[in-house]
């Protein structure tokens, strides 16, 4: 088993989907930060990219962090270096206690 810890050595914003009223008492969807992310950064593979095009999808980064059960497709984004990425893949490896995140540009 490896550990990660000197891996990790970049940061990234994990945000959440929550709901909420704007002033004219209409519900609105808002990207909210919930915690930071410690990640290491991965290449993407021409496997990877050839199947996202399949999907109509564009994976632009692949990074690794630890396992967390909250994180999903539809109700996370990550955002690095003010840019905010949606996740259009989601790995994850019980047996070592991490998961990969395939991102893609928001549009």
């Amino acid at each position: 088993m490896t550990r990660l810890t000197n891996h990790l050595k970049h940061r990234a914003k994990l945000l959440s989907l929550v709901q909420s009223v704007n002033e004219d008492d209409l519900p609105i969807d808002k990207w909210q930060e919930s915690r930071v992310l410690n990640y290491q950064s991965l290449g993407v593979t021409a496997t990877e990219k050839f199947q996202s095009m399949q999907a109509k999808t564009d994976v632009v980064k692949r990074i690794r962090i630890r396992f967390d059960p909250k994180i999903d497709q539809l109700e996370s984004r990550v955002m690095i270096a003010g840019k905010p990425y949606l996740i259009t893949r989601l790995y994850v490896d019980d047996d070592r206690n991490f998961e990969e995140l395939s991102l893609n540009y928001v549009d």
